[in-house]
């Protein structure tokens, strides 16, 4: 899980410091495609704002071992990082291949 998070945290400051010098990429894509793209970027973005503090209590309160209390959060931010993880390969692909 450390490597994960450190993972996690590499990409992290690859992706925002590319999108500070690049900027945004627009979504080209017409028709029911469209809707749909958005749909999936909304949650994303939404959900890995708020997983981000999520991971640091979870990895804080496992480093503290508290594990009661590591495990309690843990069932809510190890779903929704997996969620932010798989969507933003899939807007990727959307974005960029598509």
């Amino acid at each position: 899980m450390l490597t994960a998070c450190a993972t996690s945290t590499l990409f992290l400051i690859s992706y925002l410091t590319y999108h500070y010098h690049h900027g945004s990429t627009p979504f080209t894509g017409q028709g029911w495609v469209r809707p749909m793209y958005f749909s999936i970027l909304i949650s994303h973005t939404i959900l890995a704002a708020a997983v981000v503090p999520l991971v640091l209590i979870t990895l804080t309160r496992a480093l503290k071992e508290r594990f009661d209390q590591h495990s309690r959060i843990a069932r809510w931010a190890l779903p929704i990082w997996f969620y932010v993880s798989v969507t933003g390969v899939v807007i990727y692909f959307m974005l960029y291949h598509w």
